[in-house]
């Protein structure tokens, strides 16, 4: 069957040697949306694991599924940015393939698309609620989003939380014009959003952390504040006015953005 017209949103899943959990996430997932209907981009970001295969069988009786495999682990940015690049949602919502973020306000959290571009899942803002997290866990996401916050100027209280939705021009233009491969992706996007003149929404969410993670929270933090700097620069608007020059993005048209060069996905 050939599916021609645009679907209402499309869901973009990075994973990274989730062999594990992914079969079970994408079931939990069918009992929030009718995955017959949403556009659902799998990422494999080079894992190790039998997760393309899984990926594979997953993608494969669902008519507007696809799976983007990339060849070599790259990180979270480059797998988003691969995936969001082929999404033709009206809306675009990527998440974390262990669910960690209760799907119970997905369709909250697309709604408030009709008067926000950019609504980002919070733990971090009154009514969130954060379970079986470590102490550690939790004094050091306080103090990134602090120093995020400080480094970048963004008024959110929540940049990490790997829960976020966009209206679908609006995710394939920033994740065009985004570069960072890692972790720092997160507050490069609402950085761009910001510099563009999009709006931005916290909204609070139930968040468990999974048993399983391939988040090294001491290592992942470091390398983040890291490109925390390099983030700050290169999202100057003078930066991205020449990042658009170079990339040729028509910002606020409905064209889907094709995939940044050097990245190379086998796309089934």
């Amino acid at each position: 069957m050939t599916i021609i017209d645009n679907p209402a949103l499309s869901i973009v899943i990075p994973t990274f040697n989730e062999a594990e959990v992914l079969a079970e996430s994408i079931a939990l997932l069918g009992r929030h949306v009718d995955l017959m209907a949403i556009e659902l981009v799998l990422v494999d970001d080079g894992s190790s694991d039998a997760t393309a295969m899984i990926a594979t069988e997953v993608v494969a009786g669902l008519p507007r599924a696809r799976l983007v495999a990339l060849p070599v682990n790259r990180g979270k940015g480059a797998a988003l940015r691969a995936g969001i690049a082929v999404t033709s949602g009206d809306a675009v919502l990527f998440m974390d393939a262990d669910m960690s973020t209760s799907l119970d306000v997905i369709d909250i959290v697309i709604g408030k698309l009709a008067t926000a571009d950019v609504v980002i899942g919070s733990r971090a803002v009154r009514g969130s609620v954060v379970e079986r997290s470590s102490v550690l866990r939790v004094a050091m996401g306080r103090s990134f989003n602090s120093v995020m916050r400080t480094v970048t100027g963004l008024d959110v209280h929540d940049s990490q939380c790997g829960f976020k939705a966009f209206r679908g021009t609006v995710a394939r233009d920033l994740f065009r014009l985004s570069t960072c491969d890692r972790f720092a992706i997160d507050p490069e996007v609402l950085c761009l959003a910001k510099v563009l003149g999009y709006s931005v929404l916290e909204y609070p969410v139930e968040w468990v952390a999974g048993r399983k993670s391939s988040v090294r929270p001491v290592r992942d933090s470091v390398l983040t504040a890291l490109d925390l700097a390099a983030v700050s620069w290169a999202t100057r608007p003078a930066g991205v006015q020449r990042r658009i020059e170079q990339t040729g993005v028509d910002v606020g048209s409905p064209v889907v953005a094709p995939l940044e060069p050097g990245i190379e996905p086998l796309v089934t």
